[in-house]
């Protein structure tokens, strides 16, 4: 984890001594869990001997995002921010740490202008870092080329994955017929999102014509091709495409556009300016592979997700959680989990 990431950037050996003051010891056996992803944030660590792995785990395997020693911290981010772990920690070996409970921590700061003024400061930068990382994830999905979001539920639905039976919905008895429809959709009509919902038949398009709203379709009307000519108007691809991007014009030359905080109007001018439609040969890849997808075994789709205006293909699985990859990584996600 590098200090680029950490609160504690700027704060002295002392700083860190009057930290480690109010810390319990926990020793910790090798490969035993020190924290899951999505538990509460309830303390900080420091690492006094043994070495410690960071990672996150992706559907069916698990992805390290770095290992840990002597000196280092972890866990701090969590804390300070209120929010839920976001990654799990576990020890690689034998491993003592120091940790230090959250609210022990905040009356530390409240306490220590010096150590408060440092991290305040931080904070502010990470702040600001944190929301436009955060909202190109939401907005573009294309925070990486190789992005992959998985985002956990109740864990109990993911314990009961292997007893709820699989059963053939009625969206699966006209699959065949409704990939080509949904390709028409995305690409010769006015729909520039379409989500798949195979347990209850329902089909949701967003449509260029009425940008901020969302239709409702039976999968049984969609297969019609007649229901098709009547619902969704006729628009080129790249027409399709040029209207988006005079939408995000007139947002950006909107009156409102001026009130917003400096590093929001960088972000959506910079978003707006380069924004470009998903390929037409991504979306037809991956919309071929949507039969495969609900066939992984142990875990049957629940719901698909995807969009011309963002590289981010959305899933969910009986397993309960939601993946979000983008097209690149879509194909090697498919080659994981059939090939």
């Amino acid at each position: 984890m590098s200090q680029a990431e950490s609160i504690f950037e700027e704060l002295t050996a002392d700083d860190f001594e009057k930290i480690k003051a109010r810390a319990v010891e926990k020793d910790f056996k090798k490969g035993e869990l020190i924290f899951s992803e999505g538990d509460d944030a309830d303390y900080i660590y420091f690492i006094e001997a043994g070495r410690v792995a960071i990672y996150i785990q992706k559907f069916t395997s698990r992805e390290d995002i770095c290992t840990l020693g002597p000196g280092e911290h972890f866990g701090e981010m969590a804390v300070y921010y209120k929010n839920k772990r976001n990654a799990s920690a576990a020890a690689l070996e034998d491993a003592t740490v120091l940790g230090i409970e959250k609210k022990s921590f905040l009356d530390l700061v409240k306490s220590e202008r010096a150590i408060a003024d440092k991290i305040n400061f931080i904070l502010a930068r990470r702040n600001e870092e944190l929301i436009l990382k955060e909202n190109l994830l939401e907005s573009t999905g294309l925070a990486s080329k190789h992005l992959h979001v998985s985002i956990k539920g109740d864990p109990s639905l993911r314990e009961s994955t292997f007893t709820r039976e699989r059963y053939e919905s009625m969206v699966d008895k006209v699959l065949p017929k409704l990939v080509p429809q949904l390709e028409e959709l995305l690409l010769n009509r006015g729909v520039y999102q379409v989500f798949v919902g195979f347990n209850n038949g329902e089909i949701r398009t967003a449509s260029v014509f009425d940008p901020f709203g969302e239709e409702l379709h039976p999968v049984n009307k969609i297969i019609d091709e007649a229901y098709v000519d009547r619902h969704f108007p006729v628009i080129p691809y790249k027409e399709k495409a040029w209207m988006i991007k005079r939408i995000y014009g007139a947002i950006g030359n909107d009156a409102n556009f001026d009130h917003l905080a400096g590093y929001f109007r960088k972000f959506f001018s910079t978003y707006y300016d380069q924004w470009e439609p998903i390929p037409v040969a991504e979306i037809k890849k991956t919309l071929s592979r949507l039969t495969d997808l609900r066939n992984i075994p142990d875990f049957y789709l629940r719901n698909f997700a995807i969009s011309m205006t963002r590289d981010a293909i959305r899933m969910q699985f009986n397993c309960d959680g939601t993946h979000i990859v983008s097209a690149e990584d879509y194909q090697q996600f498919l080659q994981d989990n059939l090939e």
